[in-house]
């Protein structure tokens, strides 16, 4: 990704040094990053993101490490597919506070993501990443969280947000992790009437967030994700079009601005 320098230049941040090859957007190059994951519980996402792409998009994909025992199914695909993985479990971590455990599972996690040369994280995890892990991986770790924030951090959010009563889109967010709960920079959003959530269940929200991983990739791949006054901003993206809940027939929703 680029941050914006106090001269108003791109500056590339990468971790280690990937290879890069020719692309053709922007300055021509094109970063073949090392990506991981951070999961806990089932982490369906993660899962049906595996068997969604193709093998050589899933060669980039070199480690996953949860903070629970890794459901059956996914270590069977990860094990199939030759990914690395590493179950660091959190509640047996021995010490007295959970801060304490996320503390020593940061640190034991930027180990790992040494080891493995891993460039960017992408979170399907529930707890608090500390310490030396957020000032080395300073915008290569990215949160997936199901609100569309800032309404509704934190935990149980799809729960939240129908509870309220009067909410009218349900939505995911992608965002930097900073030492804050779902505090960081957003770097892209979705959203979907609540209804199709009454009607079909948590699936048809946080399946979205599988479409924004793919996005994500592509877009740090092409180096397109910049820091621009203390805003993320996607270069090339399209920031001007709206859309008008529920969509009725014949009706044209999408609103340029």
């Amino acid at each position: 990704m680029f941050l914006e320098d106090e001269a108003g230049e791109d500056v590339k941040m990468c971790m280690g040094g990937r290879e890069c090859l020719e692309s053709t957007f922007g300055n021509g190059r094109r970063c073949l990053f090392n990506f991981g994951f951070y999961i806990s519980g089932m982490s369906m996402r993660l899962y049906k993101f595996l068997l969604s792409i193709d093998r050589d998009e899933q060669k980039k994909i070199k480690l996953v490490i949860s903070d629970e025992r890794i459901d059956t199914d996914i270590k069977r695909i990860l094990e199939v597919k030759k990914i690395a993985y590493l179950e660091i479990i959190l509640c047996e971590i021995p010490e007295n506070t959970r801060r304490q455990k996320c503390r020593v599972f940061s640190d034991y996690m930027l180990s790992m993501l040494k080891d493995h040369q891993i460039d960017y994280v992408f979170s399907f995890g529930s707890n608090l990443l500390l310490g030396e892990l957020l000032r080395q991986y300073e915008y290569h770790l990215i949160n997936f969280h199901p609100s569309v924030l800032p309404m509704y951090p934190g935990k149980n959010a799809i729960d939240q947000a129908v509870a309220h009563g009067n909410t009218f889109l349900l939505g995911n967010t992608a965002h930097f992790i900073d030492e804050g709960a779902d505090t960081g920079k957003i770097i892209m959003q979705s959203v979907i009437p609540v209804h199709a959530f009454l009607e079909s269940g948590y699936d048809i929200v946080l399946d979205m967030q599988i479409e924004m991983l793919k996005k994500l990739i592509f877009l740090l791949e092409n180096d397109r994700v910049q820091i621009v006054d203390d805003r993320v901003k996607i270069a090339g993206a399209d920031y001007h079009h709206g859309m008008i809940f529920p969509l009725v027939e014949g009706d044209k929703s999408e609103v340029h601005l």
